[in-house]
């Protein structure tokens, strides 16, 4: 099965993350029984093998080399960030919260601004570095509910509002706590390192359990529109910045383009702070959803012909 999963692009991730939806939809109360059943099997886990992610890339940092992760990794995802941030006020500013071919302004901006690290940490360990995995906790960031809100805040009422910044200082501690046993003891790394794979499959399986497939199906055209546009605002902008300006083979840049399964919590947590939006949020979902799934398929994809035409 692990040979299978491997020779699927980012199959380690998205293979248990579809089985794991599938089975959901029909049964979403599978497992759900209590106890070491329900904390390994259901979603209840999914913040843990998050955090064991992000403290396992930390012990991979080698603070000798954090100023190339920095230089391309790092400066990927900032881009992202800076070029998804342009993209949400251009939508706001034409078209406001209803948005426009049922796609809201909520919805519009917690897509556009998602990256899906779990992907781009199964590309890069097929086609990049091994020290590139360092970045996760990093890319988890856009997919969090706080630049979202902070967006939506600026746009309703001019000011950050009530903005909370604890799910960006929850996923930096144990990136931090992390890099410093990383860097006491190298073996800190090797050990947890080798834990990511596995870690890897455990957070697509969970992550599927949050996906309604037939949710997705209900968003029908807007939840595909909204992914297209996604897609074609970002993957070829991404591309040429890491080719054309980072001068590294594109990778990382492709796979950074796609939505997280995590970003379906950021249309009820934003409409918590700014009740404005509550109205728009199953769609929203719904639409996240959609290019959750089509993304995460079609960016391994992209990046394989992209990776035989460049070494053909």
């Amino acid at each position: 099965m692990i040979k299978f999963m491997r020779r699927v692009p980012a199959g380690t991730f998205l293979i248990p993350m579809v089985v794991s939806m599938v089975i959901y939809s029909f049964w979403p109360s599978l497992f759900k029984i209590g106890g070491p059943t329900e904390a390994f099997f259901s979603s209840a886990g999914t913040n843990y093998i998050i955090g064991l992610l992000v403290f396992a890339s930390g012990t991979t940092v080698d603070l000798h080399k954090i100023g190339k992760l920095l230089k391309h990794q790092g400066a990927l995802v900032v881009f992202k960030i800076v070029l998804s941030t342009i993209y949400s006020f251009v939508f706001l500013y034409f078209f406001g919260l209803e948005g426009i071919w049922g796609i809201s302004g909520l919805g519009f901006v917690a897509v556009i601004m998602s990256i899906n690290p779990a992907i781009n940490l199964s590309i890069t360990d097929t086609y990049g570095e091994k020290d590139d995995a360092a970045i996760y906790p990093f890319a988890v960031i856009p997919s969090l509910p706080a630049i979202p809100l902070i967006i939506m805040s600026v746009y309703i009422s001019g000011g950050l509002g009530e903005v909370d910044w604890t799910p960006v200082i929850s996923v930096f501690f144990p990136l931090i706590v992390g890099i410093i046993f990383g860097n006491v003891d190298k073996e800190m790394g090797k050990i947890f390192g080798a834990a990511m794979p596995a870690s890897l499959i455990l957070l697509g399986w969970l992550l599927g359990q949050n996906m309604n497939m037939f949710e997705a199906i209900k968003s029908g055209v807007s939840g595909v529109i909204v992914t297209v546009i996604f897609m074609a605002l970002t993957m070829p902008l991404m591309d040429f910045f890491e080719t054309k300006i980072l001068h590294y083979e594109g990778y990382s840049g492709i796979a950074l383009s796609t939505v997280a399964g995590v970003t379906t919590a950021v249309p009820a947590i934003v409409a918590v702070a700014l009740p404005q939006v509550s109205e728009y949020v199953v769609s929203a979902t719904a639409q996240i959803l959609t290019a959750t799934i089509i993304t995460n398929v079609f960016a391994p994809i992209i990046v394989r012909k992209l990776y035989g035409k460049r070494h053909h």
